[in-house]
Order: C-alpha cells, then structure tokens, then sequence
C-alpha cells in the first residue's frame, strides 16, 4: 500500500502531462497555412534544414514566403525545429511539433522546480496544473516561435540553481551557465534572467563574505553562457562565415531592434500583461475559427493576486529559507518581466511567456498555504470551486487558442473577454 501510495504523485504527474500533451497536438497541422511570426521562423528553420548560408544573412529579400527570413534571433531553436522540419516533412505539424513537445516539457519542470524550491509534492503538482491551463502558454505551445524554447531552459537553470543551493556545491553553478547560454542562444532576452541570478547571488555571497566565489560565479554566469552563445553560431563558421562576420551579425541585429520604428495593431505595454487585458490576433479563418494568444482569464486574476501575496509574505516572514526559496521565484518572475517596462522595442503580449510558469508556481504557493494547508473544510471547498472554475474557463476558450471553429452565436455571447 505505502508502495501504491508513493507512485501515486509520479501517476498525477504523468496524467497532468498526458493532458498538456494532448491538448498541444489536437489539430496542431492546422491550420496549414503560417500563423503569426511563423511567416519569418519558418523560412529561417527551412534554410537551415538545407544548411543554406543565407539563413545568416540580413540583406535577402524573402526567399521563403511573401516575408524575410527570421535572421534577427539566435539559432538554437531554429536548429532544433529543423531537426523536426527534416524528420517528420515540410509541413505545419512538423514545424509546430518541437513547440508542443517543449511545452510539455515546461509543465513537467514547473513540477521540478516547486519541488526544488518548497519540498511539497502537492504544491507542485498544482503548479505544474496550474501551467496545463494557462492559455499563453498552450497557444506558445502550439506555435513555431522560440518563447516556449527560451523559458524550458530558464526553467532548468533555475532547477539547477536551485539543487546548487540546496547542496552548497559550487560546481552546480556550471550548469546553470551552460543552461543560461542555450537560453541565450534562442532568445537575446536570456539576458535578463542570467543577470538577475548574477546579482542575487553576489548579494548572497557578500553578505556571508564568500568573496573567493565571486570570480567562479562570473565565470559560470557570464563567461560560460557567452562561450555557449557563440559555439551556437557553429554551423554558420562551418560554412564559411569568420569572426568578424559574427560581429557584424550582432550589430546589425541590435541596430534593427533599437532603430525600428514601427506600430501594430496588436502591441501593448506590459503593464497589460499580468492582468490579461490584451490579446494577440495570430490568425484569422473561416466560421469564426480565429487564433488569439491570451492567458486564461481567471487564472490570469488569480496568478495577479499570488503575486501580491508572496510580496507580502517576503515583506512579513523572519524565516530565512523561506527569503532563499520564495524569494527566488519571486525574484526569476520579476526579471523577465520588469526590464520590458523600459524596453524602447515593438512589444506583445507573448513576450510575457517565460513569466508564466513562475505565476503558476506563485499560485500554487498562494492556494497551498492559504486553502490547503488551512484544514478548514470551507477553505479546501472554496479551492476545488475555483480549481474547478479554471478547468472551465479554459475549455470554454480553448476554441479560441486552436482554431476551432464555433458559431457566431457562441463567439458574441459566450466569451467575455473583447477580442479584436
């Protein structure tokens, strides 16, 4: 029986990943067409497939499609989608299916890094629920861009991160930098999150006077992932490209982010983000069967509130090792979100996806402490209500993170959140 008991959370485990796996893949090769940033990821993912020289070069007109090339982002999950794009035929299930694998992945690290960090397999399964149900990350699941690439290894540096702190052993810092720098090399916005452990940790480090461990953490945290971030310009040396053409890549690369002056329909500003009050319209078809990229609107409110009520725990609690373990998720969510606010660049709704799996893991603190841990029958009654409700919301939206078609009648009567 005790045997039976404890494979049971690895069983809820494995059930919450065949449900996040399932709703990834239900009419992923639709719709056939590009949806969104496909039309400049997928040209890219295509000719470094073919291993074509030109996937480095910025001055091409399109080659691919009706739009240029994506040349803008670092490669690695251009390469990993090229694998698949080989593999399983040019098609949109191919190039859409490393996203949904990721995405996958992601819930079970969500798992992972609770677990690292407060020890109650409860809680973390929750977190790893809660992140099943979020809808920016089902739709970044589902899509061939690089969020969900970038926040899987962000995830894992912090598992690592957390196992380092856990043992005290320096050495756990390497993998943190390796994982930093495949970060870094799928998403330049790495950056911010490699710099916030950077900090946290010589903080920690000089307020016990272990300065000796300062030139192994730089080391590890910004040597190490720059190394990582130029060996994933490989292939591009291979064929022929030197050094100096590298360079020049960079800066054309920050050269186009910083003098881009352009609007879109869809922008917003990140304050709207925590609160869901925007959407992104990814695509639009037949029979009201449009995409749109938006957070499950419930869990969105709840995760805001969890937010707030890990601050006021950090800002009350005298328990250090509670600082050291809510602290850091709290610290991890804030730099991949704050820095956005004074980011000079044309910004979505979508670059609030490596921030999500740290809200559910918020929310599952929240509702752990609060509803669970309470032993009050009212209380776990009012937490299986709104456990409950999330279930409902996102099947009540999940029509419109996939595609599916519905009638006009549902679509102007049902959904309560405007949608252009």
């Amino acid at each position: 029986m005790k045997r039976i008991q404890s494979l049971l959370p690895f069983v809820a485990l494995f059930g919450i990943g065949v449900f996040a796996l399932i709703t990834r893949l239900y009419r992923l090769e639709l719709p056939a067409e590009f949806v969104f940033d496909e039309r400049y990821h997928v040209p890219a993912v295509r000719l470094m497939a073919e291993n074509d020289p030109r996937a480095f070069e910025w001055w091409h007109g399109p080659i691919y499609g009706f739009d240029n090339h994506d040349w803008l982002h670092p490669p690695l999950a251009k390469y990993i989608q090229a694998l698949f794009f080989q593999s399983f035929g040019h098609n949109a299930f191919a190039w859409r299916l490393p996203s949904a694998v990721f995405g996958v992945i992601g819930v079970a690290l969500v798992f992972v890094v609770a677990q690292l960090a407060f020890r109650k397999i409860s809680l973390s399964l929750l977190a790893a629920l809660l992140l099943s149900l979020d809808g920016l990350w089902l739709v970044q699941s589902r899509v061939a861009m690089n969020d969900v690439f970038v926040t899987v290894w962000l995830l894992a540096a912090i598992a690592s991160y957390l196992w380092y702190r856990r043992s005290a052993r320096a050495a756990w810092l390497l993998p943190v930098g390796i994982l930093g720098g495949l970060g870094l090399a799928t998403k330049w916005s790495a950056v911010f999150w490699l710099v916030g452990l950077l900090i946290w940790e010589m903080l920690g480090m000089l307020q016990k006077r272990t300065l000796k461990k300062i030139p192994w953490l730089i080391f590890s945290l910004i040597v190490v992932p720059g190394v990582v971030y130029v060996a994933s310009f490989t292939p591009m040396f291979l064929q022929g490209k030197d050094f100096r053409y590298f360079i020049e890549l960079q800066t054309n690369i920050v050269r186009y982010e910083l003098l881009l002056q352009v609007n879109h329909p869809d922008q917003s500003v990140p304050w709207q983000w925590p609160l869901n009050l925007t959407s992104v319209w990814y695509w639009h078809g037949v029979e009201n069967s449009d995409i749109y990229a938006f957070n499950n609107p419930l869990l969105a409110w709840f995760e805001f509130g969890a937010v707030w009520f890990a601050l006021s725990v950090l800002w009350r609690t005298k328990r250090k090792k509670l600082t050291q373990t809510l602290g850091v998720v709290v610290m991890i969510f804030a730099v991949v979100f704050l820095p956005w606010l004074a980011s000079p660049r044309l910004l979505f709704y979508y670059h609030y996806t490596p921030a999500t799996p740290f809200a559910a893991i918020l929310l599952a603190y929240w509702w752990h402490e609060i509803y669970l841990r309470a032993g009050k029958p009212y209380f776990k009654a009012a937490f299986f209500v709104a456990l409950t409700s999330l279930v409902w919301v996102f099947w009540l939206y999940y029509p419109r993170w996939i595609g599916l078609p519905v009638t006009s009648a549902f679509s102007q009567t049902v959904w309560l959140l405007p949608l252009r």
